[in-house]
């Protein structure tokens, strides 16, 4: 008897057990349903609602999620992690499984804020390149497909904007955001202007947007409110309102823990650390742990731990923690350069990559096909072989003629449309082996435009990437056209003359002084200089040899008062 009690117990709770599984399974929602919430909440930046999504996934989905829901729960994943720099490993593995699928199948919206969220996770992990390629899919193939859709264009214009502005292409952010300023959804306005404020380009656009930032508290409780509150403290401390920024910083901070969203708390203390409006700002910050600081912002957050080193007379500590400092600026200066000169080459290679695989497949299936449709006629078989052929051709055609488009742009600098690096040194060894068959000399001249730095800081990177592209342009209307020039890096350049002596290269760089000295960049006439070094080859010595004779030669006009020539021998 008791034997049998047990039993009907356990069949009991077995059958309840069952029963609970089946509840729990049965309140998970379709794909779709998920993916609709889950795009709402992340085009409004609703941080709360996207954690109600991820929580909903776990605890009533099967613990064996279908590749769609799976495709969500990373998606909300990764949104969590930028905004509240927390779980960083289940990040790592939810982008590395985002990275190796296929969108194509998605809605644009859809695929726009997923794309968004990868782009961002790798410009926190410093992948610069990596988030200009995924940005370039948001731009050739998303954007042009939605422009007779206005949700979908203002969507995926805030997801370029918004890496865009990441890794300062002002320009471009401008022109995706300005038309939204009147957009009829309120969020899509301020999370405009929120980007919009920092670089406006008159007085009537910064009015604008503050116009639209000042309307924040009709908005709900979400990272949109935040991110007008965090505009406008700035604001406030720039117009000198000590009080009013005061004010509306407690109200940001109030709202940041409430969301727990730590990226907005980082920059709020960073902000007051710079402006020193209290003293417990330093502890706060260095309270996070590395990992929940972009590559941006350990920076400052460096330099503070020299100021406390330095306070504590911890020599050793300050020391190494300065070149800590030194080497993560040189790696952002490192990332801001390559983002430009490579982004567009790795994003069409990486696009061209995907189409290739996709077109296999679809000839994969085609010949699984053909196999299973044995009996038809041999006309049948005769005009398939035909059609495949005819795609086999299609696409080798298409190939041949990417493979150039693709060279192009692996050779050229995507900012002044000369030669990058990598192709000026090609050239350069190309140069020097023919030398040293014909024994004819040659010239290797270095040049670098003085005080690039201010041109930056006085007038906007807009300005100095007009002076880059008019010196390029400038310079190579002036060389011979056997001669080349390319960008050797930021405001670097390297001349290679052909079958020459080195005294011909006085007469160049007083063509290229003439030429140069005026440089007009929007309302603004810059007079701009450069200096140079130039050293003679005869193939004998190596191709860096001579460039870094040309530097040492470049760093001695430099310091000898700039605006000069200085050459090998002299």
């Amino acid at each position: 008897m008791l034997r049998f009690g047990c039993f009907v117990f356990a069949a009991l709770a077995l059958l309840s057990n069952q029963a609970t599984a089946q509840t729990t399974t049965s309140q998970c929602l379709t794909a779709s349903q998920y993916a609709s919430k889950l795009t709402a909440a992340l085009d409004s930046l609703h941080l709360s609602e996207v954690q109600v999504i991820s929580n909903d996934i776990a605890q009533h989905c099967p613990s064996t999620l279908s590749p769609d829901i799976e495709v969500i729960a990373d998606a909300a994943t990764l949104f969590t992690f930028i905004h509240r720099r927390n779980n960083g490993d289940s990040a790592q593995q939810a982008f590395n499984r985002l990275l190796l699928k296929d969108f194509t199948s998605l809605p644009r919206r859809q695929q726009a804020a997923y794309y968004h969220l990868m782009a961002l996770y790798s410009l926190h992990t410093g992948e610069y390149k990596q988030a200009l390629s995924i940005s370039h899919i948001i731009s050739t193939e998303l954007l042009p497909a939605a422009l007779n859709a206005a949700d979908d264009m203002a969507a995926i214009n805030l997801a370029v904007a918004d890496i865009h502005y990441e890794i300062e292409f002002y320009q471009s952010v401008r022109e995706l955001l300005l038309p939204l300023l009147t957009h009829p959804a309120h969020y899509v306005r301020v999370r405009a202007a929120s980007l919009l404020w920092h670089i406006p380009q008159t007085r009537q656009q910064l009015e604008d947007t503050l116009a639209v930032l000042n309307d924040y508290s009709a908005l709900p409780q979400t990272l949109v409110k935040l991110h007008a509150l965090e505009a406008l403290v700035r604001q406030a401390l720039e117009d000198n309102g000590q009080q009013a920024a005061h004010t509306m910083l407690e109200e940001a901070y109030i709202l940041a823990r409430e969301l727990d969203a730590n990226a907005v708390l980082i920059r709020l203390y960073l902000l007051e650390a710079e402006h020193q409006l209290t003293a417990h700002t330093a502890a706060q910050l260095l309270a996070f742990s590395t990992e929940q600081f972009s590559l941006k912002e350990q920076l400052p957050v460096l330099k503070l731990e020299v100021e406390r080193a330095t306070a504590s007379q911890d020599w050793q500590q300050a020391s190494a923690t300065l070149q800590q400092a030194v080497a993560l600026n040189q790696e952002l200066a490192r990332n801001n350069a390559l983002a430009r000169e490579y982004a567009g080459f790795q994003m069409v290679s990486q696009a061209r990559e995907l189409e290739q695989a996709r077109q296999q497949s679809r000839l994969q299936a085609l010949a699984a096909e053909q196999q299973n449709q044995q009996r038809l006629i041999y006309l049948l078989a005769l005009v398939s072989a035909i059609l495949a052929l005819t795609v086999l051709t299609l696409l080798f055609v298409k190939k041949r003629r990417a493979a150039v488009h693709f060279e192009k742009l692996a050779n050229t600098d995507g900012l002044t449309q000369v030669l990058n690096r990598r192709a000026i040194q090609l050239f350069a060894r190309q140069v020097a082996d023919r030398s040293k068959q014909l024994g004819q000399p040659f010239v290797v001249a270095l040049a670098d435009i003085d005080h690039f730095k201010t041109i930056n800081d006085t007038h906007g990177h807009d300005a100095g990437d007009i002076v880059l592209t008019e010196f390029a342009r400038r310079t190579n209307a002036l060389i011979r056209q056997q001669d080349r020039l390319g960008r050797w890096g930021g405001e670097e350049w390297l001349i290679i003359m052909t079958n020459t002596r080195l005294d011909a290269v006085d007469g160049l760089f007083t063509r290229m002084q003439e030429e140069i000295r005026e440089i007009t960049a929007g309302e603004h006439k810059l007079t701009v200089t450069f200096s140079m070094g130039a050293v003679a080859g005869n193939g004998e010595q190596s191709v860096e040899a001579l460039v870094q004779a040309a530097d040492e030669l470049l760093y001695q006009a430099k310091h000898s008062g700039r605006n000069r020539l200085c050459k090998g021998g002299d």
